[in-house]
């Protein structure tokens, strides 16, 4: 299978109106950065679609109904756990995270379209489906208002160089972004705390996952002035 456009109208249709999942990245206090939005394009021939689309309408609805804050950590997710996004998902999960959260949690793609297959076997599709205006949102969420915890992975960094020069994108971004190893801090100032970590995809400690967990714990509760 390769790598392009998913080709669900309905997923199309709803990464039109709304390029995020979770609470609105104007008003989260934590935002994790990715990719992009994978699925199989066999997803949609299954009544499992179904939920899939229940959480990209309202991300924060689901979360505080299921439990979980990803359909793919369902009981009912039908495909193989193994692949796909499921581990990225997985590990999240595993920083325990209960829906009192949803609210506080937001993810942006740096693709507002959703895709199939692997994203590292067509690089070039990559960076033809890139929208300039999408990312110079993204951009301005990350670096301008609230003050607010933003999650990077070491790939997506070394991503965002690449945009800069390939797109002409994420300039001021990239002014942050070194080859510092995770996991440490980008930037910190009165906007945003930008934090280099691992991705989610990969095999990380469970000693990585709760440190983060507390950072994150820590840093919404200082900026909302709550205990959570």
């Amino acid at each position: 299978m390769g790598y392009g456009l998913h080709p669900s109208p309905v997923l199309k249709e709803i990464f039109r109106e709304k390029p995020y999942q979770g609470r609105s990245p104007l008003s989260a206090s934590v935002i994790v950065i990715g990719n992009d939005a994978n699925y199989s394009p066999e997803i949609t021939h299954h009544n499992f679609f179904e939920s899939i689309i229940e959480y990209h309408r309202d991300g924060v609805a689901f979360w505080k109904q299921y439990g979980v804050h990803h359909p793919f950590l369902l009981n009912t997710y039908p495909f193989d756990k193994r692949k796909g996004g499921v581990r990225y998902h997985t590990n999240f999960a595993k920083m325990n995270f209960n829906p009192d959260w949803a609210s506080h949690f937001s993810f942006i793609e740096l693709l507002n379209v959703p895709t199939i297959g692997n994203t590292g076997s067509n690089k070039s599709r990559f960076y033809e489906l890139l929208d300039k205006d999408h990312l110079d949102w993204v951009e301005s969420i990350i670096l301008e208002g609230k003050k607010k915890f933003v999650i990077l992975n070491q790939t997506l960094s070394s991503e965002i160089h690449n945009i800069e020069k390939r797109v002409g994108c994420l300039k001021e971004l990239g002014k942050y972004i070194s080859k510092e190893k995770p996991p440490s801090v980008y930037l910190d100032n009165d906007n945003v705390r930008l934090f280099n970590g691992y991705s989610f995809s990969h095999s990380i400690s469970n000693e990585y996952l709760s440190k983060l967990s507390k950072e994150i714990r820590e840093f919404v509760s200082g900026v909302n002035g709550v205990s959570l």
